[in-house]
């Protein structure tokens, strides 16, 4: 069985291949603003250097909201026709903010605008969420890191191993029927 885990809701771009509980291959780098032009490009390279083909891919895990744009546009169409050519293939989403704080208390954030005034944020402790994703101003951070002191602040995935959160959060991920599942409204 061959699961494909990847993320393009942040800045980076994660890919991995797993068969039978062990990771194959994967790659993690930063990606500003090329998810469209590299997502299909490194996906090719890792399936080529496995030896696969994206048909023998029977599981898909993937980031979903919150997410740039971008990164979200290019999961969706990719799942979609996926999906198409495959029914079969089993989908399940995880929320990016909880990859992000993996089994970790933290505040988990994402910018939102490039003057930095604006985030996704949500609270975790080990897993449970304290604070449900929400967009906030720099001012109410403040005062949301004053609530919560002894977390520390996790934001847009630096420093963060992806595949080391893929699978300690495994098991909180959500198999979807349909991609149509997927809210988009919340962007």
């Amino acid at each position: 069985m061959l699961e494909l885990h990847f993320s393009l809701s942040s800045n980076f771009l994660f890919l991995a291949l797993w068969q039978n509980n062990q990771c194959l291959i994967s790659k993690q780098k930063e990606n500003t603003r090329l998810h469209s032009e590299n997502f299909l490009v490194h996906l090719r390279q890792l399936l080529v250097e496995c030896h696969c083909s994206l048909r023998a891919v029977n599981k898909i895990y993937f980031t979903s909201l919150p997410s740039g744009q971008t990164g979200l546009r290019i999961s969706l169409a990719f799942l979609a026709t996926l999906q198409i050519l495959n029914p079969s293939v089993k989908i399940y989403q995880l929320n990016t903010l909880l990859l992000q704080a993996g089994d970790t208390s933290c505040l988990s954030l994402l910018t939102i605008d490039s003057r930095a005034s604006k985030y996704h944020v949500a609270v975790y402790q080990e897993k449970k969420t304290l604070l449900l994703a929400q967009v906030i101003s720099r001012e109410k951070l403040k005062k949301l890191s004053q609530d919560f002191p002894d977390f520390p602040l996790y934001q847009d995935f630096h420093q963060t191993d992806f595949l080391v959160n893929f699978q300690k959060l495994k098991n909180n991920l959500v198999l979807l029927r349909e991609i149509k599942e997927i809210s988009v409204a919340t962007i």
